[in-house]
């Protein structure tokens, strides 16, 4: 038992499938409705752009009328590993939605070796870098961190740590905020 838990603690892999399993049995849920009401709204964000594989960039302000879903990780990250597969069966549900963009920023600035990891593991995420930091306020400089813009360009999600993305909660969430009714989406 005390190989597993050095194993755990001092192998990176080993640590993101010891909290993939904590998540399977119900921990590590995100829940949206929860961070609206308990915190300040941030809006009239500032122009942050990211670069794609390509070479091509990409700025939240030009995201205006589509939910944007960020997330902060890097190769070497237990959580952002566990978290991972959760955020790429969220994205398959999403992807032919046009209203919803899925931003996975490698924070390392590091695009070959992400992109293998993403190759690697059969990941059909977008894989981008900053251009520019993002404000101390949203990004503290922990990863994994995921952050939800609105149609509105505001935040309405932000969560600091793994969770499993790929829950009817979240889901839900993702297509009120995504839904052209604005009255469906202030029910949450």
């Amino acid at each position: 038992m005390m190989i597993l838990v050095i194993i755990t603690i001092v192998n990176p892999t080993a640590k993101s499938y010891l909290i993939r399993g904590l998540m399977a049995v119900g921990m590590f849920q995100p829940d949206p409705t929860e961070y609206a009401h308990h915190h300040e709204a941030f809006a009239n964000l500032p122009d942050y752009r990211y670069r794609d594989t390509n070479g091509d960039t990409i700025a939240i302000s030009n995201l205006k009328n589509k939910v944007v879903f960020v997330n902060y990780w890097a190769t070497w990250c237990p959580p952002c590993l566990a978290e991972m597969p959760s955020i790429n069966n969220l994205r398959q549900k999403f992807k032919n939605n046009p209203q919803v963009v899925f931003i996975m920023v490698d924070a390392d600035n590091n695009t070959p070796k992400a992109n293998a990891f993403l190759q690697k593991n059969n990941y059909d995420l977008p894989l981008y870098t900053s251009v520019n930091a993002f404000p101390d306020t949203l990004l503290d400089g922990s990863i994994p961190t995921t952050l939800i813009f609105g149609k509105d360009g505001s935040l309405k999600y932000k969560r600091t740590g793994a969770a499993d993305y790929n829950t009817d909660k979240f889901r839900e969430f993702l297509e009120k905020e995504a839904s052209p009714n604005p009255l469906q989406r202030r029910e949450l």
